[in-house]
């Protein structure tokens, strides 16, 4: 349960971040380890927010910014 609730408070972190601006993967992961985490903990929360569509690019380009969807606004909600 510990895990789950770690995984958890990662998540908001990354997606308040987000909320707030979009943010290079780089950038994002820099301010994330700050705050929490290592860069091991927020790959695999990173990956889970995009393949579950909680983020996404803002455009196709190679180095595009991260920006947070409306499912990730309802997820960070849930998580509050």
């Amino acid at each position: 349960m510990r895990r789950l609730t770690e995984r958890m408070n990662l998540a908001q972190t990354v997606l308040k971040e987000l909320r707030q601006q979009p943010l290079s993967r780089t950038e994002l992961e820099q301010r994330t380890i700050r705050k929490r985490g290592t860069h091991g903990t927020f790959e695999g929360i990173f990956r889970y927010l995009v393949q579950g569509g909680f983020v996404q690019k803002s455009q196709q380009k190679h180095r595009a910014a991260y920006i947070i969807t409306e499912k990730g606004v309802k997820l960070l909600e849930a998580v509050q």
